[in-house]
């Protein structure tokens, strides 16, 4: 039997490019096809190669998340609108910073899972979720990862599916 894996997401700063998608203006629409503007006219962009990494890792048989601190009822729109929420398996976005609580709510959600990987560009929230489940394997946007085209790199490296 395979191997149950994880892989869970940070949305702002992350998965794309705007700092905060909670203060959006509803609707969006999507303008090309990785951007999305909300009514009053910002604009929120998928990273480079976020679709890509998201896509290769369904591929290869990954449980994909978001963990992400927002409204959810935003965040699911910005993900509906590029295309990508059909991809997620589990979607935890709450209104808090507590991102190790949204961590034990998403692993009682999944069951028994093998490996967790996990990415977001803020340090305190990669602390908090190592703090209390050590054994996720943590990325830093911008430090150990440089960027989501070199975890893209790194998924299409591994051997046996392992980053």
């Amino acid at each position: 039997m395979a191997k149950r894996r994880l892989f869970a997401f940070d949305l702002d700063l992350t998965l794309w490019d705007h700092p905060d998608v909670s203060s959006l203006t509803l609707p969006v629409r999507r303008v090309r096809p990785d951007e999305v503007r909300d009514f009053a006219g910002d604009t929120v962009r998928l990273r480079p190669c976020a679709r890509e990494l998201l896509e290769e890792l369904k591929s290869r048989g990954f449980l994909l998340a978001v963990v992400s601190w927002n409204l959810r009822e935003k965040g699911e729109a910005v993900l509906r609108e590029l295309g990508l929420l059909k991809l997620f398996d589990y979607v935890v976005i709450e209104p808090h910073p507590n991102k190790d609580e949204m961590f034990e709510k998403l692993l009682g959600m999944v069951g028994e899972v093998e490996e967790v990987y996990y990415v977001d560009d803020n340090p305190t929230m990669i602390r908090l979720v190592k703090g209390r489940f050590p054994w996720i394997k943590a990325f830093l946007y911008g430090r150990d990862v440089k960027d989501l085209c070199e975890l893209l790199s790194r998924v299409r490296g591994a051997r046996g599916g392992i980053i």
